[in-house]
């Protein structure tokens, strides 16, 4: 699932309106009960994904001070979205919530093991480029490692036609440096 945020204003060389395509990948809805006597203290949960207009003083969805006070917690993230405000043209905040569903199996023992398990988001650009933006690295170059693997004695440089051209290496400076100050 993805959504996209655009800039009315501005507009690629195809007359498209630039944006933004938040996509959500790992969404997990929340199993409490929203009436739940704690839901407030973690009710950012109960949202895979809220916008809301920025405001410098919502910075964060939770307080560590609300686990002291369940049911009248410090910071309920409800309240930012309460308010009501028009997101239109103005600058906007997505309050994403990530979750993966774990089921218990006889291979997380002695640990419960991380590889292939993601929670995760991606920001990407719409209609924000004129064209792919890979095309402006024509000048690349892929360096890999050859020899024996645990010490990489070699390189070898893939230049894709590209010419030998500026290089990064530092000009020699003539220095009456002795090694003492």
């Amino acid at each position: 699932m993805y959504l996209n945020f655009f800039n009315d204003a501005e507009k690629n060389r195809m007359g498209a309106k630039k944006g933004y395509r938040i996509q959500l990948d790992s969404m997990l809805k929340q199993l409490y009960p929203e009436d739940w006597i704690i839901t407030p203290i973690f009710s950012w949960s109960l949202y895979q994904m809220a916008v809301t207009k920025y405001k410098a003083n919502e910075t964060q969805s939770s307080s560590i001070y609300n686990q002291m006070s369940p049911t009248v917690p410090q910071l309920d993230f409800r309240d930012y979205l309460m308010d009501d405000d028009a997101i239109l043209n103005e600058d906007l905040v997505a309050w994403v919530t990530i979750g993966a569903m774990h089921v218990p199996h006889s291979e997380d023992l002695p640990n419960t093991a991380t590889a292939a398990n993601s929670a995760h988001f991606f920001i990407r650009p719409f209609n924000y480029f004129d064209q792919d933006p890979s095309i402006g690295s024509t000048n690349a170059i892929l360096i890999t490692p050859t020899g024996d693997p645990y010490t990489f004695t070699g390189q070898k440089v893939e230049r894709y036609g590209t010419p030998v051209g500026p290089q990064c290496v530092p000009k020699e400076h003539k220095t009456d440096f002795k090694g003492v100050y």
